[in-house]
């Protein structure tokens, strides 16, 4: 995958334009976000982590997509990933409520409304790289309806 972040994607969505959280618009915004953010680049250099999100009853049905750091690369897409070192189930009302600030991931997992597979740990060396994650996040934040 070396390379993608140079390629330009024509048909995405601008980072000004609004779109609902979990579209495919969103998606397609946050795989730009990630792709052009310097910051996160360099802060995910040494970082190799697959991380996948699985959000059940969606007004898009159930959506999945997974984020690969990949040493100073990383890819937003859309499914379900062949293999991942940590993977996170949730409903809807839990993903919005994590997503809008409302509601912090690790009281969602300790009320049972998270589930969270694979190599826990691997969260934990890796807090700088997903703290630089979230801040390349925000840029879509700021543009999405609930």
């Amino acid at each position: 995958m070396t390379g993608q972040r140079d390629r330009v994607a024509h048909d995405q969505p601008k980072l000004t334009d609004v779109v609902t959280y979990l579209s495919p618009e969103w998606i397609d915004a946050v795989r730009e976000a990630v792709l052009h953010d310097d910051d996160l680049s360099k802060a995910t250099a040494d970082t190799e982590l697959v991380l996948q999100q699985l959000v059940t009853e969606t007004p898009f049905g159930d959506v999945g997509y997974f984020i690969t750091f990949d040493r100073g690369d990383v890819y937003v897409q859309s499914g379900v990933a062949s293999t991942y070192d940590v993977s996170f189930h949730q409903d809807h009302r839990t993903a919005l409520e994590v997503h809008a600030g409302e509601l912090n991931v690790l009281e969602a997992f300790q009320q049972g409304r998270i589930a969270i597979k694979g190599d826990v740990t691997k969260l934990t060396a890796n807090q700088s790289a997903i703290a630089a994650l979230d801040r390349a996040f925000s840029s879509v934040k700021r543009h999405t309806e609930y």
